[in-house]
């Protein structure tokens, strides 16, 4: 069964792995006691290349902030103690950027029709880039995995879902040349 024609491949491709970089890949919601009357109550936002953490109960400027992977790892680190073992969750982010960061400039030289970076590449770039969509949602899954197992909260991996579809879709892509041999010999 094929989901997409082979002539909006390049297209789809672009448009998913542009989505990929804008939607969160992960949702959190948490409450936590910080005194014997008080809790904190978190929702974390977590796009591929920013986390939007928002204190519920606070004026929305004064209780939200935007860290890089990397400033959410250091804070963790810093904490020290029981915290440490989230940094491989962290980790396994900062490596789903690296990834999706390869898969938007693909995506960037797909757009603007580079055709001398693309022919360096040895295979189809829409495989490329479904292959790099996979990695993304199997590696933020993994740091999914670690995250909602050292922290307590409620974990919705909503974008690692939709990466991982839009993976398997390119790597599903009939690519065939509509203009091919067999084209020809259909209409004979």
């Amino acid at each position: 069964m094929v989901w997409v024609k082979s002539e909006y491949a390049e297209e789809l491709a672009v448009l998913v792995t542009w989505l990929s970089a804008l939607v969160p890949w992960s949702i959190s919601y948490g409450s936590f006691a910080v005194t014997s009357g008080q809790d904190l109550t978190l929702v974390i936002l977590r796009f591929p290349f920013v986390g939007i953490r928002y204190q519920l109960g606070v004026q929305i400027l004064g209780g939200t902030s935007v860290k890089t992977p990397l400033q959410f790892r250091q804070e963790v680190v810093n904490a020290g103690g029981g915290a440490l073992s989230q940094v491989p969750g962290y980790d396994l982010w900062l490596v789903g950027v690296a990834l999706l960061a390869v898969a938007v400039v693909v995506s960037l030289l797909m757009y603007f029709e580079v055709d001398a970076a693309l022919d360096a590449i040895p295979t189809d770039p829409v495989r490329v880039l479904g292959a790099l969509l996979l990695g993304v949602a199997v590696v933020l899954l993994g740091s999914t995995y670690v995250l909602f197992t050292t922290q307590a909260a409620l974990f919705v991996p909503f974008g690692v879902f939709l990466q991982l579809a839009f993976g398997i879709i390119l790597l599903r892509v009939d690519r065939t040349d509509v203009d091919g041999p067999d084209a020809n010999a259909d209409s004979a």
